[in-house]
């Protein structure tokens, strides 16, 4: 069951609840990896423009965790949220609280295993920073010139939280790392990412959800293989 926001959406081949150009080849990469892979059929809920708040209400009141999901010890949840939070000013702390609470919640409201990914990182601050200034602006008055610091910070709070999550719901909880392969090496620069797996600096295309897709599966195996033993 995969929760989030445009990026998670990208696997129903939609923007918005509908069909976009952006997410081509997208669905087909969540059929032949997460879907063969545990010989399943991925349930994606996820609404573009989400933040933290959105998610935790749609699972608190939206009716998305439903009484058979959250009694369902075989469901496995894959989260990713937050970078809207950050798109919309919010502080690190204040993105990794609400990624933390969803995470939470779904712990403590449900019997299946929760995949937290890290926050990946995006390279269009120098389109989305300057909106924000004020109030988001540096010691000098101007406005950031990166996402990428606050990305870090949020996914390091998130790290520094996986410990005792996984300690408190043992074979229930991982954290899932998957943003390095994202990141423009010095040869690419000035861009941050890069652009042949996320062509609009936010979104992975089909070959970058397919190593979002490979990072959740190895995610999953981690905790069954747990479960197990």
């Amino acid at each position: 069951m995969l929760l989030g926001d445009s990026i998670t959406e990208a696997w129903r081949g939609t923007s918005y609840g509908n069909p976009s150009e952006r997410t081509a080849g997208v669905p087909a990469v969540l059929h032949q990896t997460l879907g063969k892979q545990f010989d399943a059929s991925p349930l994606v809920l996820a609404i573009s423009g989400d933040q933290t708040q959105h998610l935790l209400w749609r699972l608190q009141r939206g009716g998305e965790l439903s009484a058979e999901i959250a009694a369902d010890r075989s469901v496995v949840f894959v989260v990713m949220i937050g970078t809207n939070n950050l798109g919309h000013g919010h502080l690190p702390g204040e993105a990794a609280d609400g990624v933390l609470a969803v995470a939470r919640h779904l712990l403590s409201n449900a019997a299946g295993a929760v995949v937290l990914s890290t926050v990946l990182p995006r390279g269009d601050g120098g389109a989305v920073l300057p909106k924000l200034c004020p109030p988001r602006c540096n010691a000098s008055g101007l406005p950031f010139r990166s996402f990428l610091p606050a990305v870090s910070k949020l996914n390091a709070r998130l790290a520094k939280e996986a410990a005792a999550l996984s300690d408190a719901h043992p074979g229930r909880f991982r954290l899932a790392t998957c943003g390095a392969p994202f990141l423009a090496t010095a040869a690419e620069a000035p861009e941050e990412v890069k652009l042949s797996l996320m062509p609009d600096r936010l979104h992975p295309g089909a070959e970058g959800s397919r190593i979002l897709a490979e990072c959740f599966a190895a995610a999953i195996r981690s905790l069954l293989d747990q479960r197990r033993g």
